[in-house]
């Protein structure tokens, strides 16, 4: 007998809820998108009409009362994040809370102690760990194929076309910091993926675009398995990005590829010439959907755990210096 289908539950109608996580879930198997919650009733139905979703509510407590849903995907504004994962775990709900986790440890902690007290499954946003070729190429790093692990680089830009003076992304009591919070946090918790735990964190912070929340980061990190890692962030200049792994036998650098976006992946063995191929694009943000369904409905292991998120907050304040 085939197990019964996943219902799901989104929180937040606008940008990227309504461009790609709205999509992801529809597309995803073993998943249903049964409701959504937004501040005004016409956002709930334009997105029910968009999405093909059955209900929309504005009223938290109704939203969570509904009995087809079974996990909650959180894509409001950062300092909401804790309240409203909190809640949906009293509510008997799973939790895919987006990332960052919270404002800070303690609101994390308290996440995860809501999870516990609940039974129920916490997890956070970072879709590229959903990625086959950046899973492999992490399994390789890990097993000594490029050597001694010396110095990985993550680098992305993404300047936003319309910044509103009021927009929350520039608050930071609201967003915890501009672009650690929006861009930097996913790079934190590649370098983590692949090395481990940080043990030291430094960090240059910019605000020459736009005068308010940090929008450009250099931020350096030394890794417990010996590994430098450093990240580049900007949401205030042209768009690109990649990956860089240094290693003491061979290097392999990625153009592209940001969440699951195509790009290149070129290799140089040592003593050997370059070899490049196509990194085809991949959904990362469905398979990240049909991962947690399956957890939900099996039993299988979370790709990403609470601790996971209170270790890249945990970064991300000691980058931020608050």
């Amino acid at each position: 007998m085939a197990a019964k289908p996943v219902g799901w539950g989104m929180i937040g109608t606008r940008g990227w809820s309504d461009m790609v996580l709205g999509p992801a879930i529809n597309a995803a198997r073993g998943a249903r998108f049964k409701a959504v919650l937004s501040t005004k009733q016409e956002n709930a139905e334009r997105y029910c009409a968009s999405h093909g979703v059955a209900r929309g509510y504005t009223d938290l407590d109704a939203f969570l009362a509904d009995p087809a849903i079974d996990v909650v995907w959180i894509a409001s504004p950062n300092h909401l994040h804790k309240d409203q994962t909190v809640a949906a775990l009293k509510a008997g709900k799973h939790v895919l809370c987006e990332k960052p986790m919270a404002m800070n440890q303690a609101e994390c902690r308290a996440m995860i102690r809501a999870a516990k007290k609940a039974e129920r499954l916490l997890t956070i946003g970072y879709n590229s760990r959903y990625h086959p070729r950046l899973d492999a190429l992490r399994a390789q790093w890990q097993a000594g194929r490029f050597g001694e692990p010396v110095h990985m680089h993550c680098q992305f830009r993404y300047r936003y076309p319309e910044v509103p003076e009021d927009w929350w992304r520039l608050d930071d009591e609201k967003s915890g910091c501009w672009v650690l919070g929006d861009i930097g946090t996913h790079f934190i918790d590649m370098l983590r993926w692949f090395n481990g735990e940080a043990k030291t964190v430094h960090a240059h912070l910019a605000n020459k675009a736009y005068g308010r929340s940090a929008d450009t980061a250099a931020v350096s990190i030394g890794f417990a398995n010996g590994t430098v890692g450093t990240i580049s962030a900007s949401t205030a200049v042209t768009t690109g990005g990649g990956l860089e792994l240094l290693g003491s036998e061979s290097c392999c650098t990625i153009e592209g590829g940001f969440v699951g976006l195509p790009g290149s992946m070129t290799t140089v063995r040592k003593g050997g010439k370059p070899r490049t191929v196509p990194l085809a694009g991949h959904d990362t943000y469905k398979a990240q959907v049909e991962s947690i369904t399956r957890a939900i409905a099996r039993g299988t292991p979370l790709a990403v755990t609470p601790q996971d998120g209170l270790a890249n907050v945990r970064v991300i304040e000691q980058a931020r210096g608050w």
